[in-house]
């Protein structure tokens, strides 16, 4: 139900639902655009009787055609008409041109030029009542363009605005001159402010605006941004690898552009552009997003990191570098890197290598040439993959003691025999259970290969900080590889 709307010029009208939500009714007849049928006056008691939600200088706007139809009917069974004759509903309509009004209305409905609508039988009220609506243009079959506007998402752009992109929705990204004309061709629910120094960017439409579409500085006042998906720290510096970081839970926009700062001191002070992992839904945090995130859902900061990926793809492009694009994801992070990959093309996660620390997700190597590292106090990884964690874990600690890869999996084979095995079986199905242990083993360690524990702990019991030394350590380390 649409609770206000208004005319913007001849043949475009807005209308705003429950929710605040701008739509846009396009072409067609004004009848149909304004959902009033019988073309009511906007003045008229019917029409605030019948729940009139705005109007042009002539006529009323409904917020359904339903109560269009509901207002015609009840006019033409008001005192003055009702009784009249149908050279009267015509002189109503076409005051100039009353009697060929007349005589169209007939040809529509068989009705004799004397008939009064108090005279006429249900049926032959209700043509005269289709026929008018017809006559003045309207069609319950009409395909004129009625949408809703979509709204702008989040704001991509670096700190000096050389880079300034629009995600519209959850999929289309534009460039500002591209966000501003559809803004202009009422194909995006946005304002174009223009600031006195001659910069113009777009924002959100406040709700007590919502007839502005445009306004100045002086208008509104003081001018805010949207809230940013991504910002960037450092100088983009020419030949530079394109840095990306996506933080995790309860990380804030301030302490995700901290950790991104860390990248970029590694680097002397390159660019380093900053996923807001709370963008979406505020400062603080949620367990909520990653729950569900877990089941493979594409919550609102998943669809935002896609794009996230695919603007550091285009901004790759554009720089003419072949270098692949480097993204550091923590705890939550490498699970929103995880899902937002599986909706990009091969050749895309081609030109992406990402690396996971603490991550609560592994990235398998197929999808990014993916690197996980997580610090052996870290808990978060048992989230991501419990078993297979545990046994990375074991083998790390037995390695370290001087055992062979062999020896280490013959050692988990016969633990296992004891954990699982039932006494009484033959000596052949015991010899199948070694192999097929043995086996799953080998494999673990095969799709494994990309996953490495990090030794350098500080706690005894649990740690798992962006800021840890055994992370910062790697950092430096992949940092100064792909500088060379």
């Amino acid at each position: 139900m649409f609770r206000k709307a208004y005319c913007f010029n001849d043949s475009v009208v807005f209308y705003f639902d429950k929710q605040d939500n701008k739509y846009v009714a396009k072409g067609g007849s004004e009848a149909w655009r304004l959902n009033n049928p019988g073309l009511i006056a906007s003045h008229s008691p019917f029409a605030k009787k019948f729940g009139s939600i705005g109007g042009n200088q002539h006529y009323a706007i409904f917020p359904t055609v339903a109560a269009g139809i509901n207002a015609h009917q009840s006019w033409l069974r008001s005192k003055k008409y009702y009784s009249a004759s149908l050279l009267e509903i015509a002189k109503h309509y076409a005051p100039e041109k009353a009697e060929g009004y007349l005589r169209q209305l007939c040809k529509l409905t068989g009705i004799s030029s004397n008939a009064q609508p108090k005279n006429l039988s249900k049926d032959h009220l209700q043509k005269l009542l289709e026929a008018i609506q017809v006559l003045n243009g309207f069609s319950k079959t009409n395909a004129w363009q009625f949408d809703l506007l979509p709204k702008i998402t989040a704001r991509f752009h670096s700190r000096d605005e050389s880079i300034v992109q629009y995600l519209v929705g959850q999929t289309i990204l534009l460039e500002l001159t591209e966000a501003i004309e559809w803004v202009k061709t009422h194909r995006l629910d946005a304002v174009i402010v223009h600031q006195k120094s001659g910069k113009i960017y777009l924002r959100s439409r406040p709700g007590h605006h919502f007839n502005q579409i445009k306004f100045s500085e002086e208008e509104y006042g003081e001018p805010k941004n949207f809230k940013e998906a991504i910002r960037d720290v450092g100088v983009a510096k020419k030949g530079q690898p394109i840095w990306g970081f996506v933080n995790g839970i309860s990380t804030n926009a301030e302490r995700a552009l901290d950790c991104a700062t860390y990248i970029s001191n590694h680097s002397g002070g390159q660019q380093v552009w900053s996923f807001v992992n709370d963008a979406y839904f505020g400062n603080g945090w949620t367990l909520k997003d990653a729950f569900y995130q877990k089941l493979n859902k594409e919550t609102v900061s998943v669809k935002l990191c896609i794009q996230f990926l695919k603007f550091l793809i285009d901004l790759s492009k554009e720089r003419g570098e072949q270098r692949p694009i480097v993204i550091f994801a923590h705890s939550q992070g490498a699970l929103i890197v995880d899902l937002a990959l599986n909706k990009l093309t091969t050749e895309e996660r081609k030109r992406i290598q990402a690396y996971t620390f603490g991550g609560l997700a592994l990235i398998s190597s197929e999808k990014s040439n993916a690197q996980n590292f997580f610090s052996s106090k870290d808990p978060i990884p048992f989230f991501a993959s419990k078993d297979r964690v545990q046994f990375l874990l074991r083998f790390h600690l037995r390695q370290k003691l001087g055992l062979t890869a062999q020896e280490i999996i013959e050692e988990c084979v016969k633990e296992d025999f004891v954990s699982y095995y039932q006494q009484d079986v033959s000596l052949e199905s015991v010899e199948e259970f070694r192999q097929r242990r043995e086996q799953h083993y080998k494999n673990e360690l095969k799709q494994s290969e990309n996953i490495t524990i990090l030794d350098d702990t500080i706690s005894e019991f649990w740690e798992h900080s962006f800021d840890l030394p055994s992370y910062q350590a790697k950092i430096r380390e992949l940092v100064e590889y792909h500088k060379q």
